[in-house]
């Protein structure tokens, strides 16, 4: 039978909690609003630390990403997303504190100066963050691939076992239809799964309640910040009922997976 995982950002030990009741993994950030940047070993324990007491803890992973690539918008080669010597070091500094604060996997999006996968880099990172007994994910930067199937083809190679990907090129999903973004998904998804090791290929960008089960259809998990609106100024707030909500999805979809 499936198993789909629900997958919530966070960037503070209060909003943990309230997405710790519905998520099967917390991927702690912070700065959400400029996509995610590399949180501090102390605040992934904070969060360890609200969320251990709950009867079924969901896992940590933590986002690795220096440099904001909210103003790459869909150009490739940004340097945001290269793994150069001096962004190695960091995550060498960083990634055992990470596991102490109890992580299980590290995301890391590492690309080439065309937007490919930097294989190199990446190689470098899945042995720093597998010598601290960790898993290593990717993220949104594997949109800028080309050729999505060879992209997952080289992750799996590089012991990289899923990826997050909102089913378009770059981050602008608003160019998009909702409906290209699905197929191209579920391409996706199919090829992770065909790759030896699997990668799993998690959607993101905008999943929401309205078309979760669509998301689901395409690939099997979820990825959801959970913010809606709470005021004119544009302000974001997390949301529970979105979270129970996404969960409520999965439910229904893994029972009819399980009878279909």
């Amino acid at each position: 039978m499936p198993v789909a995982r629900l997958e919530i950002p966070v960037e503070d030990a209060e909003t943990a909690v309230a997405a710790a009741l519905h998520a099967d993994r917390l991927e702690v950030c912070r700065d959400l609003a400029q996509h995610g940047l590399t949180p501090s070993p102390e605040a992934v324990a904070r969060v360890r630390d609200r969320v251990a007491v709950l009867p079924n803890p969901p896992e940590l992973a933590v986002l690795f990403q220096e440099t904001s690539p909210s103003a790459a918008g869909s150009k490739a080669g940004n340097r945001a997303f290269h793994g150069d010597d001096s962004r190695l070091a960091t995550l060498e500094r960083l990634v055992g504190g990470f596991a102490e604060a109890g992580a299980t996997s590290v995301v890391i999006g590492f690309l080439d100066a065309h937007g490919g996968i930097d294989r190199e880099a990446c190689r470098s990172a899945v042995a720093i963050i597998g010598d601290a007994g960790l898993q290593t994910a990717f993220h949104r930067a594997f949109d800028f691939a080309l050729d999505s199937a060879a992209a997952l083809r080289q992750l799996s190679e590089l012991g990289i076992h899923r990826t997050l990907s909102a089913g378009v090129r770059g981050f602008e999903v608003g160019t998009v239809s909702l409906e290209r973004r699905l197929v191209a998904l579920k391409a996706s998804a199919s090829a992770g799964r065909a790759t030896d090791p699997p990668v799993e290929v998690v959607p993101c960008g905008g999943v929401r309640c309205d078309h979760a089960s669509r998301y689901l259809d395409a690939a099997g998990h979820l990825h959801a910040s959970c913010l809606i609106d709470v005021n004119v100024s544009g302000v974001r707030r997390f949301s529970a009922a979105e979270a129970a909500g996404l969960r409520d999805r999965i439910t229904d979809w893994t029972a009819r997976e399980a009878t279909g």
